[in-house]
């Protein structure tokens, strides 16, 4: 008779022990995952490093550029207001102030506009109190308009040297109609002719001032509202120059 060697207490060992091997090799690919996934992390981790201070140098290095640039602009700025009040105070100690501030921008705009030096040299060292003047006098002339029929009206002066006459607008009645006389509340012009030339003329509401040179008189005149149809002329003359 032949006995049977099979063991059942084996078997379980054996399944136990494949069990075991099973978890333990589980275990060790966990390991070895982990272990790499750190690895990797930690190379990441550092390219990454490595990265944001490449980056926070460069921001470093542009902030520095930025500072210096600024300090740089501010101290051109400083100097540049430096000058500009240095320049100011030397502008305001070379220019003159008041009236005469006035005459010199005068002077220089007359130059700009091509007056001759020679001739306003000469202006300013004739300016002086009037000398040798007459008393004023006053004449009186109608003024024409487009609706006046009569002859051109004038006044002379000056032994009959110097001319004056003038034109206005016509007034307007309540009808709107046309007058014969001039409305002296609108623009009228006058013409001054001396020696049988027109030398100046203005065109403007009255009172009008002008003075003029006929020989070696200044004549200060003032037109002025007269009588209906009727311009005032008030005038004077000095010495020249």
């Amino acid at each position: 008779m032949r006995l049977n060697s099979y063991n059942p207490q084996n078997r379980y060992q054996r399944r136990n022990s494949e069990r075991r091997i099973a978890f333990i090799s589980v275990v060790i690919m966990i390991c070895v995952a982990f272990g790499t996934g750190l690895y990797l992390g930690k190379q990441n981790a550092g390219q990454q490093e490595k990265a944001y201070k490449k980056q926070l140098d460069e921001s470093l290095l542009e902030r520095e550029v930025l500072q210096n640039t600024m300090t740089e602009l501010r101290a051109e700025t400083q100097t540049a207001l430096t000058r500009y009040e240095q320049l100011q105070e030397t502008y305001n100690e070379i220019l003159p102030e008041g009236p005469l501030r006035e005459l010199t921008a005068m002077l220089k705009q007359q130059l700009d506009e091509g007056k001759s030096p020679e001739r306003l040299g000469f202006l300013i060292r004739s300016a002086r109190p009037p000398r040798g003047c007459t008393e004023p006098e006053t004449k009186r002339f109608v003024v024409s308009t487009p609706s006046y029929d009569g002859s051109d009206s004038q006044i002379s002066v000056a032994n009959g040297a110097l001319v004056i006459k003038g034109a206005g607008q016509s007034a307007m009645s309540t009808e709107g109609k046309a007058e014969a006389w001039y409305d002296p509340a609108k623009s009228i012009k006058i013409d001054f002719i001396a020696n049988g030339e027109t030398v100046a003329s203005k065109d403007s509401a009255m009172p009008i001032r002008h003075s003029i040179i006929v020989d070696d008189r200044e004549y200060r005149i003032t037109i002025a509202e007269g009588a209906r149809s009727f311009a005032k002329v008030t005038f004077d003359s000095c010495d020249y120059p």
